[in-house]
């Protein structure tokens, strides 16, 4: 069946003006004289982008079963199929408001921003540091429960054993910053690696720590952590070799990548590892189709959320951004703070109730929409395109640098997180536990290294 052939003629010039878009983009970094473009954060954004609003989708028109929960474009028990029309506006929106804050307003950082250079044992040694530091946090809230998450196979029996321990301290109302630490992984081990791939020391200790993270990582079941881990390691590899990934190479890492993603998502439970027998019988075709279409009901909420705003669902004004002031504070400081109840009450108006709208989320681009409409989600992608700019201009004369190609990669594949889920306060809290700390470690580095 051709799936562009069941698209209306408004819906049909959505989806092929943010495919050009995405592949002019694309096209253009590719044919480049200059081999860093293929690395430039729009990309990054338009890959993410891709996944959840045009593959996903089509996959769903086709009639393709891609999870449990949705059946063509039926999603908790709603067809969504006269909404898809408002996300993909939405979707070409932030994506060419994004591209018009990148390149419209490019502003060259002064150099005076001085270039650190820190020695490649140094930045082997920050990185052990940060595993150690979120190793650590994240042991003080699971206790030796920590050590059944090495086993991803085998962590919901050994979860149930009266030998586990819950946590070591209670640390009461800061459990979460705890629990964000293991985050601190991801640009630890990305450091070590960057350090090995220029020195080829530290053998073991690399693998020691990259095998614990991506195990305890599978077992926890959060998917965007393995793409912020993995991602950069790869990429450090080419930029390395100062080369574009092939087109070859694309494709096997994006098979590679649904494959294991559809796998995750059809066997896991949040913090119990997988369950390999829900797959069993299970094609490889059928994991990659479960990777590709298992996020549609992500774009479906996204656009029944944008066409019952105002007319069902009333805008929210600045509310995302006061919660994201107030989400660092205890709630047992703080017991009324703002929470994510403006989340919740848009889906269960859109489904009809708490019990259907459970487990429901939708894309940033419907966050930006529901505070103030069109000109909120023009505004911010704007200034998300802007600050994109900024991140390349500061890269750039830094790109040969492996500190500063960690905090790039990982700044740019971040925006996984900032794209696939709408909810402000936890995307803030999560780049200050996974980004931050490379922005700060740089900055003091610069510091000490001025006269």
């Amino acid at each position: 069946m051709n799936v562009f052939s069941s698209l209306t003629g408004n819906e049909l010039f959505l989806v092929l003006s943010l495919i050009l878009l995405l592949l002019n983009e694309f096209l253009k970094a590719l044919q480049s004289t200059s081999w860093i473009d293929i690395y430039k954060p729009t990309l990054f954004a338009g890959i993410y982008l891709a996944y959840y609003a045009i593959f996903g989708p089509l996959l769903a028109i086709g009639g393709l079963e891609a999870k449990e929960g949705i059946t063509g474009t039926v999603y908790h028990g709603l067809d969504h199929r006269n909404l898809l029309y408002w996300g993909w506006l939405g979707a070409l929106v932030f994506y060419s408001s994004l591209l018009f804050g990148f390149y419209a307003f490019s502003q060259k950082l002064p150099l005076q921003n001085h270039i650190v250079t820190p020695v490649t044992e140094r930045v082997y040694l920050i990185g052990k540091r940060l595993c150690l530091l979120g190793l650590l946090m994240f042991a003080v809230v699971t206790g030796n429960r920590i050590l059944v998450l090495l086993n991803p196979l085998a962590a919901t029996t050994a979860s149930d054993s009266q030998s586990v321990i819950g946590g070591l301290i209670d640390v009461g109302g800061i459990v979460n910053y705890f629990t964000y630490a293991v985050n601190f992984l991801i640009p630890g081990v990305c450091l070590m690696f960057a350090a090995w791939l220029k020195q080829s020391r530290h053998t073991l200790p690399l693998l020691f720590w990259s095998l614990s993270t991506i195990l305890i990582y599978i077992s926890l079941g959060f998917r965007y952590r393995l793409v912020l881990l993995m991602l950069p390691l790869v990429l450090l590899v080419f930029l390395r070799l100062r080369r574009k990934p092939s087109l070859g190479f694309i494709s096997l890492f994006l098979v590679a990548f649904l494959t294991l993603n559809g796998l995750i998502g059809m066997t896991r439970s949040y913090g119990q590892g997988l369950d390999l027998t829900k797959v069993e019988g299970e094609s490889t075709f059928a994991l990659i189709s479960a990777g590709l279409g298992q996020e549609a009901g992500v774009f479906f909420t996204t656009a029944g959320v944008i066409e019952q705003t105002p007319r069902k669902i009333p805008f929210i004004g600045i509310t995302p951004l006061i919660a994201t002031i107030l989400f660092p504070i205890p709630r047992s400081i703080f017991p009324t703070k703002p929470d994510a109840s403006y989340i919740s009450n848009s889906t269960i108006e859109l489904y009809g109730g708490e019990n259907y709208a459970l487990g429901t989320a939708f894309l940033n681009y419907g966050e930006y929409y529901l505070m103030a409409g069109w000109p909120s989600l023009v505004g911010i992608s704007c200034l998300i395109g802007l600050l994109l700019r900024r991140l390349w201009d500061w890269y750039l004369p830094r790109r040969d640098e492996p500190f500063a190609q960690v905090l790039y990669l990982i700044s740019a594949t971040f925006l996984y997180v900032v794209i696939s889920r709408g909810y402000l306060p936890q995307v803030v809290m999560l780049f200050v536990f996974t980004v931050a700390p490379l922005f700060w470690i740089y900055r003091q580095m610069m510091l000490k290294s001025r006269p």
